[in-house]
């Protein structure tokens, strides 16, 4: 009978994920009004759960046959319980982070404590995707940014164009919590996973991700959606979408990378056609910090929990 507490760190942390990145998922939508924030929760709970079943597998050996080959309990728990206080201090801060970074920089740091082998080509291969992703969620929005221009031009109602890019903007925020359920939430599965209940597993971290987006997700989702830089519902839809493209590339390749790092890139990008200036300077060089800090944070509370476990 397997230790089903073994599960608890995992689960704490999905609430904490669920807490800081329901904004990179929804939070342009509900900026625009194209969602209420209720509606928000109940799209992202169907796009995360249905990302987690179908493809949360591909990432779910990412650090423990990836990063280092250890399912070693003390290697788990301090990479678990660094995670859970970086991410939670930063959420409290009410900025976006990518626990993919948080995750990664702890499973380093843990291993050299522990004296266990790191696969380094690997992990450059990881570290640089962090460099490449918001590169990347830029240049897609730019490019939806002028595809959907052309391909609109005939529309000339403008409240059946708004209608329809509030309809793009809803799908595409659903499809980013798909792949973060694909990517980010597959990832923590991977390190506390049960053999012979893997359904279980998933759908008990999906459910404790939801649950984070219900009850903590509102100060991260206003960071975005409302502080960070005011977008049309065509800029929020090439935004949403540009960052999800780009997150479910990485995926494919078994590379876990930042939604949020993806979709504040795609924000970016959405923003550069239309020249509107972002007006909050503040905000984003803290994210910035908060992005590059991260995994050496994470490395370096994993490396002293490690020490003394």
């Amino acid at each position: 009978m397997p230790s089903y507490l073994e599960l608890l760190p995992g689960l704490a942390l999905c609430v904490i994920l669920g807490a800081n990145n329901l904004s990179t998922c929804l939070g342009t939508s509900v900026g625009t009004g194209a969602l209420r924030y209720p509606q928000a929760l109940i799209l992202a709970s169907i796009g995360l759960l249905v990302g987690i079943l179908l493809e949360g597998h591909k990432l779910s050996h990412a650090i423990t046959a990836g990063i280092v080959s250890s399912t070693d309990p003390a290697f788990i728990l301090a990479v678990s319980l660094s995670s859970i206080g970086i991410m939670a201090f930063l959420t409290f801060r009410k900025l976006p982070i990518s626990l993919s970074q948080v995750a990664i920089g702890a499973a380093i740091g843990a291993a050299l404590a522990l004296g266990t082998p790191v696969n380094w080509e690997f992990t450059l291969l990881v570290a640089s995707s962090w460099l490449l992703t918001p590169l990347a969620g830029l240049a897609l929005a730019i490019a939806l940014t002028f595809t959907t221009r052309t391909l609109t031009k005939r529309v000339r109602r403008i409240l059946t164009l708004n209608a329809l890019y509030s309809y793009l903007t809803i799908l595409s925020g659903t499809y980013a919590a798909y792949v973060l359920g694909a990517n980010t939430v597959g990832l923590i599965i991977g390190m506390v996973e049960i053999s012979g209940f893997e359904l279980v597993t998933s759908i008990a971290f999906g459910v404790a991700t939801i649950l984070g987006m219900i009850a903590l997700s509102r100060g991260t989702t206003r960071s975005v959606s409302e502080n960070l830089v005011g977008l049309n519902p065509s800029a929020s839809f090439a935004a949403q979408m540009g960052g999800a493209l780009t997150v479910h590339g990485f995926t494919e390749a078994g590379i876990p990378v930042s939604v949020s790092q993806a979709v504040v890139g795609g924000i970016f990008g959405a923003s550069i056609p239309r020249n509107i200036v972002v007006r909050n300077n503040r905000l984003i060089r803290e994210i910035i910090v908060g992005w590059t800090a991260a995994p050496f944070l994470g490395a370096v509370l994993a490396f002293l929990l490690a020490s003394v476990l």
